[in-house]
Protein backbone atom coordinates (compact mmCIF):
# COMPACT_ATOMS: atom_id res chain seq x y z
CA UNK A 1 0.00 0.00 0.00
CA UNK A 2 2.83 2.05 0.94
CA UNK A 3 4.24 1.67 -2.27
CA UNK A 4 1.50 2.66 -4.28
CA UNK A 5 1.49 6.46 -2.47
CA UNK A 6 4.41 7.29 -4.18
CA UNK A 7 3.77 5.83 -7.91
CA UNK A 8 3.85 9.85 -9.01
CA UNK A 9 7.13 12.34 -8.21
CA UNK A 10 4.99 14.91 -7.37
CA UNK A 11 2.60 12.95 -4.89
CA UNK A 12 5.57 11.56 -3.23
CA UNK A 13 6.75 15.47 -2.35
CA UNK A 14 3.53 16.01 -1.34
CA UNK A 15 2.67 12.56 0.53
CA UNK A 16 5.52 13.18 3.10
CA UNK A 17 6.33 16.08 5.66
CA UNK A 18 9.68 16.71 6.97
CA UNK A 19 10.18 16.46 10.93
CA UNK A 20 7.95 13.14 11.76
CA UNK A 21 6.91 12.46 14.96
CA UNK A 22 9.11 11.43 17.51
CA UNK A 23 10.16 7.88 16.99
CA UNK A 24 8.65 7.65 13.85
CA UNK A 25 11.14 7.71 11.06
CA UNK A 26 10.73 8.05 7.20
CA UNK A 27 13.84 6.75 5.22
CA UNK A 28 13.67 7.06 1.41
CA UNK A 29 15.56 4.51 -0.59
CA UNK A 30 16.43 3.85 -3.95
CA UNK A 31 13.89 1.53 -6.25
CA UNK A 32 16.14 -1.27 -7.03
CA UNK A 33 15.00 -4.54 -7.53
CA UNK A 34 18.58 -5.99 -6.02
CA UNK A 35 18.08 -3.59 -3.33
CA UNK A 36 14.33 -4.18 -2.10
CA UNK A 37 14.47 -7.62 -0.05
CA UNK A 38 17.44 -5.40 1.78
CA UNK A 39 15.53 -2.75 2.84
CA UNK A 40 12.55 -5.22 3.37
CA UNK A 41 14.72 -6.95 6.07
CA UNK A 42 16.09 -3.84 7.30
CA UNK A 43 13.07 -2.45 8.34
CA UNK A 44 11.22 -5.31 9.40
CA UNK A 45 14.44 -6.42 11.99
CA UNK A 46 14.83 -2.42 12.90
CA UNK A 47 11.13 -2.08 13.93
CA UNK A 48 11.45 -5.34 15.94
CA UNK A 49 15.09 -4.55 18.01
CA UNK A 50 13.54 -1.08 18.58
CA UNK A 51 9.77 -0.93 18.34
CA UNK A 52 9.73 -1.78 22.24
CA UNK A 53 11.87 1.61 22.75
CA UNK A 54 9.08 3.49 20.49
CA UNK A 55 11.13 3.92 17.81
CA UNK A 56 9.83 2.62 13.99
CA UNK A 57 10.93 3.72 11.04
CA UNK A 58 9.17 3.07 7.15
CA UNK A 59 11.87 2.41 4.77
CA UNK A 60 9.93 3.58 1.16
CA UNK A 61 11.40 2.71 -2.24
CA UNK A 62 11.08 6.13 -4.72
CA UNK A 63 10.22 5.08 -8.33
CA UNK A 64 12.39 8.16 -10.46
CA UNK A 65 14.70 8.87 -7.28
CA UNK A 66 16.34 12.06 -8.33
CA UNK A 67 13.40 13.71 -9.73
CA UNK A 68 11.41 12.66 -5.82
CA UNK A 69 14.75 14.21 -3.92
CA UNK A 70 14.69 17.20 -6.18
CA UNK A 71 10.63 18.19 -6.07
CA UNK A 72 10.74 17.09 -2.41
CA UNK A 73 13.64 19.43 -1.75
CA UNK A 74 11.95 22.07 -3.59
CA UNK A 75 8.67 21.85 -1.40
CA UNK A 76 9.98 21.08 1.48
CA UNK A 77 8.81 17.70 2.00
CA UNK A 78 12.17 15.54 2.53
CA UNK A 79 12.20 12.85 4.99
CA UNK A 80 13.85 12.32 8.20
CA UNK A 81 16.74 10.21 6.00
CA UNK A 82 17.55 10.02 2.27
CA UNK A 83 19.86 7.88 0.76
CA UNK A 84 22.33 9.78 -2.42
CA UNK A 85 24.70 8.50 -4.90
CA UNK A 86 27.87 8.93 -3.66
CA UNK A 87 29.12 11.44 -6.41
CA UNK A 88 26.21 13.93 -6.01
CA UNK A 89 26.42 14.27 -2.33
CA UNK A 90 29.32 17.32 -2.56
CA UNK A 91 26.68 19.18 -4.17
CA UNK A 92 23.86 18.02 -2.78
CA UNK A 93 25.89 19.01 0.73
CA UNK A 94 27.38 22.47 -0.86
CA UNK A 95 23.51 23.44 -1.72
CA UNK A 96 22.38 23.17 1.84
CA UNK A 97 20.31 20.40 1.03
CA UNK A 98 22.07 17.48 4.14
CA UNK A 99 23.93 18.23 7.43
CA UNK A 100 26.81 16.57 8.41
CA UNK A 101 26.50 13.05 10.36
CA UNK A 102 29.38 12.88 12.15
CA UNK A 103 27.75 13.67 15.00
CA UNK A 104 25.50 10.97 14.66
CA UNK A 105 27.47 8.10 13.69
CA UNK A 106 29.41 5.73 15.92
CA UNK A 107 33.42 7.09 15.74
CA UNK A 108 34.15 3.10 15.56
CA UNK A 109 31.78 3.07 12.68
CA UNK A 110 33.45 5.53 10.67
CA UNK A 111 37.03 4.38 11.79
CA UNK A 112 35.99 0.80 10.05
CA UNK A 113 35.27 2.09 6.83
CA UNK A 114 37.07 1.20 4.04
CA UNK A 115 39.44 4.66 3.10
CA UNK A 116 37.51 5.36 0.00
CA UNK A 117 34.25 4.90 1.60
CA UNK A 118 35.33 7.20 4.17
CA UNK A 119 36.77 10.33 1.72
CA UNK A 120 33.68 9.76 0.03
CA UNK A 121 31.45 10.53 2.47
CA UNK A 122 33.85 13.59 3.62
CA UNK A 123 33.32 17.01 2.37
CA UNK A 124 34.30 20.47 2.28
CA UNK A 125 37.96 21.88 3.41
CA UNK A 126 36.79 21.20 7.14
CA UNK A 127 36.38 17.53 5.79
CA UNK A 128 33.25 16.90 7.70
CA UNK A 129 31.43 13.54 7.52
CA UNK A 130 28.28 14.07 5.43
CA UNK A 131 27.32 10.73 3.98
CA UNK A 132 27.82 7.27 4.62
CA UNK A 133 27.75 4.15 2.46
CA UNK A 134 26.72 0.81 3.18
CA UNK A 135 28.89 -0.49 0.39
CA UNK A 136 31.20 -0.19 -2.19
CA UNK A 137 31.55 -0.76 -6.06
CA UNK A 138 34.16 -1.50 -8.03
CA UNK A 139 35.50 -2.53 -11.56
CA UNK A 140 37.67 -4.86 -12.99
CA UNK A 141 38.69 -7.04 -15.56
CA UNK A 142 36.51 -10.58 -16.34
CA UNK A 143 38.28 -12.91 -18.30
CA UNK A 144 37.07 -15.86 -20.54
CA UNK A 145 39.53 -18.33 -19.35
CA UNK A 146 39.20 -20.69 -21.97
CA UNK A 147 39.75 -17.69 -24.48
CA UNK A 148 42.58 -17.02 -22.35
CA UNK A 149 44.26 -20.43 -22.00
CA UNK A 150 44.04 -21.10 -26.36
CA UNK A 151 45.75 -17.90 -26.68
CA UNK A 152 48.37 -18.19 -24.19
CA UNK A 153 48.22 -15.64 -22.08
CA UNK A 154 48.84 -15.82 -18.16
CA UNK A 155 45.87 -14.60 -16.11
CA UNK A 156 47.12 -12.51 -12.58
CA UNK A 157 45.24 -13.97 -9.57
CA UNK A 158 45.84 -10.92 -7.53
CA UNK A 159 47.20 -7.21 -7.27
CA UNK A 160 50.62 -8.21 -7.04
CA UNK A 161 50.68 -10.26 -9.96
CA UNK A 162 48.84 -7.27 -11.88
CA UNK A 163 49.26 -7.14 -15.79
CA UNK A 164 51.36 -4.33 -16.64
CA UNK A 165 49.97 -1.74 -19.48
CA UNK A 166 52.57 -3.41 -21.92
CA UNK A 167 51.72 -7.16 -20.64
CA UNK A 168 48.10 -6.51 -21.16
CA UNK A 169 48.91 -5.16 -24.78
CA UNK A 170 50.52 -8.50 -25.90
CA UNK A 171 47.19 -10.08 -24.51
CA UNK A 172 45.44 -8.46 -26.77
CA UNK A 173 46.81 -8.46 -29.37
CA UNK A 174 47.51 -12.55 -28.85
CA UNK A 175 43.64 -12.63 -28.41
CA UNK A 176 42.55 -10.71 -31.24
CA UNK A 177 44.57 -13.38 -33.05
CA UNK A 178 41.93 -16.42 -32.12
CA UNK A 179 39.36 -16.78 -34.76
CA UNK A 180 36.43 -16.95 -32.18
CA UNK A 181 37.41 -13.36 -31.14
CA UNK A 182 35.81 -10.51 -32.84
CA UNK A 183 37.04 -7.89 -30.25
CA UNK A 184 38.86 -9.14 -27.26
CA UNK A 185 38.03 -6.24 -25.28
CA UNK A 186 34.29 -4.71 -24.32
CA UNK A 187 34.77 -1.15 -22.15
CA UNK A 188 31.42 -0.34 -22.00
CA UNK A 189 31.01 1.57 -25.07
CA UNK A 190 27.56 0.93 -24.96
CA UNK A 191 27.20 2.89 -22.03
CA UNK A 192 27.12 5.86 -23.75
CA UNK A 193 28.93 9.50 -22.17
CA UNK A 194 27.35 9.57 -19.04
CA UNK A 195 29.33 8.36 -15.67
CA UNK A 196 30.23 5.32 -16.64
CA UNK A 197 33.08 7.28 -18.97
CA UNK A 198 34.37 8.52 -15.61
CA UNK A 199 33.88 5.89 -12.69
CA UNK A 200 35.43 3.39 -15.76
CA UNK A 201 38.46 5.11 -16.88
CA UNK A 202 39.62 7.35 -14.66
CA UNK A 203 41.11 4.37 -13.29
CA UNK A 204 43.45 3.47 -15.91
CA UNK A 205 44.34 7.38 -15.64
CA UNK A 206 45.11 7.52 -12.01
CA UNK A 207 47.03 4.21 -12.66
CA UNK A 208 49.56 5.97 -14.53
CA UNK A 209 49.47 9.13 -11.83
CA UNK A 210 46.86 11.32 -13.32
CA UNK A 211 43.73 12.54 -12.14
CA UNK A 212 40.91 14.46 -13.71
CA UNK A 213 41.45 17.85 -11.21
CA UNK A 214 44.08 18.64 -8.79
CA UNK A 215 42.43 17.63 -5.47
CA UNK A 216 44.35 20.21 -3.17
CA UNK A 217 44.02 23.42 -5.62
CA UNK A 218 40.68 22.26 -7.69
CA UNK A 219 41.99 23.77 -10.57
CA UNK A 220 41.59 21.16 -13.51
CA UNK A 221 44.12 22.48 -15.65
CA UNK A 222 47.63 20.73 -15.75
CA UNK A 223 46.21 17.83 -14.26
CA UNK A 224 43.23 16.48 -16.67
CA UNK A 225 45.49 17.84 -19.14
CA UNK A 226 48.17 15.88 -18.33
CA UNK A 227 51.09 14.29 -20.13
CA UNK A 228 50.32 10.98 -18.03
CA UNK A 229 46.41 11.93 -19.49
CA UNK A 230 47.10 11.98 -22.50
CA UNK A 231 49.32 8.95 -22.52
CA UNK A 232 46.99 6.69 -21.15
CA UNK A 233 44.24 8.41 -23.54
CA UNK A 234 46.84 7.68 -26.48
CA UNK A 235 47.26 4.08 -25.81
CA UNK A 236 43.70 3.17 -25.17
CA UNK A 237 42.64 5.17 -28.72
CA UNK A 238 45.53 3.07 -30.05
CA UNK A 239 44.08 -0.08 -28.96
CA UNK A 240 40.70 1.23 -30.52
CA UNK A 241 42.19 1.89 -33.98
CA UNK A 242 43.69 -1.67 -33.75
CA UNK A 243 40.00 -3.11 -33.00
CA UNK A 244 40.25 -4.19 -29.75
CA UNK A 245 37.83 -2.83 -28.53
CA UNK A 246 34.08 -3.00 -28.78
CA UNK A 247 32.48 -0.66 -30.36
CA UNK A 248 29.25 0.85 -29.07
CA UNK A 249 27.31 -0.10 -31.89
CA UNK A 250 28.28 -3.45 -31.26
CA UNK A 251 25.81 -3.70 -28.03
CA UNK A 252 26.25 -5.06 -24.66
CA UNK A 253 26.61 -8.91 -24.58
CA UNK A 254 30.05 -9.76 -26.65
CA UNK A 255 31.69 -11.10 -23.69
CA UNK A 256 29.03 -12.66 -21.57
CA UNK A 257 26.63 -13.51 -24.55
CA UNK A 258 28.20 -14.30 -27.92
CA UNK A 259 31.51 -14.87 -26.36
CA UNK A 260 33.24 -13.08 -28.91
CA UNK A 261 35.13 -10.37 -26.28
CA UNK A 262 37.53 -12.50 -24.20
CA UNK A 263 37.69 -9.45 -21.65
CA UNK A 264 35.63 -6.94 -20.20
CA UNK A 265 35.62 -4.12 -18.04
CA UNK A 266 33.09 -3.63 -16.11
CA UNK A 267 31.74 -2.65 -12.53
CA UNK A 268 29.95 -6.04 -10.23
CA UNK A 269 26.75 -5.25 -11.54
CA UNK A 270 27.18 -7.34 -14.56
CA UNK A 271 28.25 -10.30 -12.26
CA UNK A 272 25.02 -11.97 -12.54
CA UNK A 273 25.41 -12.01 -16.46
CA UNK A 274 28.55 -12.79 -16.04
CA UNK A 275 28.36 -15.63 -13.98
CA UNK A 276 25.31 -17.44 -16.17
CA UNK A 277 26.97 -16.27 -19.96
CA UNK A 278 30.18 -17.99 -18.69
CA UNK A 279 29.84 -20.59 -15.63
CA UNK A 280 32.92 -22.19 -15.02
CA UNK A 281 34.66 -20.30 -17.68
CA UNK A 282 34.54 -16.86 -15.92
CA UNK A 283 38.19 -15.16 -14.28
CA UNK A 284 38.30 -12.52 -12.24
CA UNK A 285 41.30 -10.38 -13.31
CA UNK A 286 42.76 -7.64 -11.15
CA UNK A 287 43.13 -4.10 -12.77
CA UNK A 288 45.85 -3.86 -14.91
CA UNK A 289 48.69 -1.66 -13.85
CA UNK A 290 49.08 1.25 -16.50
CA UNK A 291 51.62 3.20 -14.34
CA UNK A 292 53.40 2.81 -11.31
CA UNK A 293 50.74 3.90 -9.03
CA UNK A 294 49.61 0.34 -9.96
CA UNK A 295 45.77 -1.25 -10.47
CA UNK A 296 43.50 1.25 -9.57
CA UNK A 297 39.77 0.66 -9.08
CA UNK A 298 36.63 2.69 -9.05
CA UNK A 299 34.93 3.36 -6.56
CA UNK A 300 31.42 4.61 -4.64
CA UNK A 301 27.70 4.32 -4.52
CA UNK A 302 24.19 4.93 -3.06
CA UNK A 303 24.32 6.06 0.90
CA UNK A 304 22.58 7.57 3.93
CA UNK A 305 22.18 10.97 4.60
CA UNK A 306 20.47 13.31 6.72
CA UNK A 307 18.31 16.13 5.02
CA UNK A 308 19.30 19.70 7.26
CA UNK A 309 15.31 20.03 7.87
CA UNK A 310 14.87 16.44 9.49
CA UNK A 311 15.24 17.29 13.25
CA UNK A 312 14.24 13.77 15.12
CA UNK A 313 18.13 13.88 15.79
CA UNK A 314 18.75 11.20 18.71
CA UNK A 315 15.95 8.77 16.50
CA UNK A 316 18.07 8.95 13.39
CA UNK A 317 21.01 8.34 15.48
CA UNK A 318 19.61 5.12 16.29
CA UNK A 319 18.66 4.34 12.96
CA UNK A 320 21.66 5.05 10.91
CA UNK A 321 23.84 3.08 13.65
CA UNK A 322 21.63 0.26 12.99
CA UNK A 323 21.83 0.20 9.20
CA UNK A 324 25.73 0.65 9.64
CA UNK A 325 26.29 -1.95 11.55
CA UNK A 326 28.35 -4.65 10.56
CA UNK A 327 25.98 -7.33 10.29
CA UNK A 328 23.55 -4.98 8.35
CA UNK A 329 26.41 -4.11 5.99
CA UNK A 330 27.04 -7.95 5.28
CA UNK A 331 23.50 -8.26 4.57
CA UNK A 332 23.51 -5.04 2.27
CA UNK A 333 26.23 -7.02 0.40
CA UNK A 334 25.15 -10.58 0.39
CA UNK A 335 21.63 -9.41 -0.39
CA UNK A 336 22.60 -6.68 -3.55
CA UNK A 337 26.36 -8.12 -4.66
CA UNK A 338 28.11 -5.39 -3.69
CA UNK A 339 30.95 -5.27 -1.33
CA UNK A 340 30.75 -4.61 2.69
CA UNK A 341 31.55 -0.79 3.31
CA UNK A 342 32.99 -1.66 6.70
CA UNK A 343 36.53 -3.91 7.19
CA UNK A 344 34.82 -5.60 10.16
CA UNK A 345 31.82 -6.46 7.86
CA UNK A 346 33.99 -8.21 4.87
CA UNK A 347 34.80 -11.24 7.12
CA UNK A 348 30.65 -11.56 7.54
CA UNK A 349 29.94 -11.88 4.06
CA UNK A 350 29.56 -15.29 2.43
CA UNK A 351 30.86 -13.93 -0.98
CA UNK A 352 33.37 -11.29 0.32
CA UNK A 353 35.11 -12.78 2.70
CA UNK A 354 38.16 -15.08 2.86
CA UNK A 355 37.75 -17.86 -0.08
CA UNK A 356 34.46 -16.56 -1.31
CA UNK A 357 34.58 -16.30 -5.13
CA UNK A 358 33.98 -11.81 -4.61
CA UNK A 359 37.39 -11.85 -2.21
CA UNK A 360 39.44 -10.31 -4.95
CA UNK A 361 36.64 -7.03 -5.18
CA UNK A 362 37.12 -6.61 -1.15
CA UNK A 363 40.90 -6.56 -1.49
CA UNK A 364 40.24 -3.46 -4.07
CA UNK A 365 37.79 -1.74 -2.25
CA UNK A 366 40.66 -1.92 0.36
CA UNK A 367 44.04 -1.37 -1.56
CA UNK A 368 43.20 0.41 -4.74
CA UNK A 369 40.09 2.05 -4.51
CA UNK A 370 40.31 5.75 -5.35
CA UNK A 371 36.97 7.78 -4.42
CA UNK A 372 35.62 10.77 -7.35
CA UNK A 373 36.32 13.87 -6.98
CA UNK A 374 34.17 15.35 -3.33
CA UNK A 375 33.52 18.94 -5.08
CA UNK A 376 30.32 20.62 -5.85
CA UNK A 377 31.59 20.83 -9.46
CA UNK A 378 31.93 17.40 -9.98
CA UNK A 379 28.72 17.20 -12.70
CA UNK A 380 30.97 19.71 -14.59
CA UNK A 381 33.90 17.57 -14.35
CA UNK A 382 32.36 14.44 -14.95
CA UNK A 383 30.69 15.56 -17.63
CA UNK A 384 33.91 16.86 -19.59
CA UNK A 385 35.99 14.01 -19.04
CA UNK A 386 33.42 11.35 -19.92
CA UNK A 387 32.99 14.10 -22.90
CA UNK A 388 36.76 13.86 -23.95
CA UNK A 389 37.19 9.86 -23.18
CA UNK A 390 34.07 8.97 -25.46
CA UNK A 391 35.80 11.67 -28.28
CA UNK A 392 39.06 9.89 -28.09
CA UNK A 393 37.44 6.44 -28.54
CA UNK A 394 35.12 7.08 -30.81
CA UNK A 395 37.36 8.99 -33.55
CA UNK A 396 41.08 9.95 -34.94
CA UNK A 397 41.12 13.02 -32.36
CA UNK A 398 43.73 15.31 -30.68
CA UNK A 399 44.06 13.32 -26.89
CA UNK A 400 45.86 16.60 -25.87
CA UNK A 401 43.36 19.01 -27.28
CA UNK A 402 40.03 16.98 -26.10
CA UNK A 403 41.81 17.56 -22.98
CA UNK A 404 42.49 20.90 -23.10
CA UNK A 405 39.10 21.74 -23.82
CA UNK A 406 37.81 19.54 -21.01
CA UNK A 407 39.83 21.75 -18.35
CA UNK A 408 38.55 24.94 -20.03
CA UNK A 409 35.14 23.41 -19.41
CA UNK A 410 35.66 22.61 -15.52
CA UNK A 411 37.85 25.49 -14.81
CA UNK A 412 35.67 27.97 -16.06
CA UNK A 413 32.91 26.54 -14.30
CA UNK A 414 34.52 26.70 -11.32
CA UNK A 415 35.35 30.51 -11.55
CA UNK A 416 31.96 31.18 -12.67
CA UNK A 417 30.84 30.04 -9.33
CA UNK A 418 33.45 31.83 -7.43
CA UNK A 419 35.37 28.80 -6.58
CA UNK A 420 32.19 27.67 -4.94
CA UNK A 421 33.19 28.56 -1.44
CA UNK A 422 34.18 27.76 1.23
CA UNK A 423 36.32 25.46 -1.66
CA UNK A 424 39.11 28.13 -3.02
CA UNK A 425 38.96 30.19 0.20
Amino acid sequence: MKHALYAGVALAACAMSSNALAGQLTAWVIDGDSEKPYFTQLEETFNAKYGAEGISVDVVPIPSYNDAIQAATLSGGLPDVIMLDGPNMASVAWAGTIRPIGDLLDPAIIDDLLPAIKAQGTYGPEEEFYFVSPYDSGTILWGNKALLEKAGVRIPTGVEDAWTQEEMAEALEKLAALPEVEWPLDVKMNYGAGEWMTYGFAPFAQSNGGDIIDRETWIAEGTINSGANVATLTTLQDWNKAGYIVPASAGDNKFYGEKTAALSWVGNWMWPAHREGLGDDLVLIPPPAFGDAGPVSANGGWGWAVPSSSTNLEDIKVFLNYAMSSEQVAAYADTTGYVPSRASAIPLSETYGAGGAGEIFAKLAECCAIVRPVHPAYPVITNAWATAVVNVLSGDVDVKAELDRAAQTIDQDIADNDGYPPFGQ
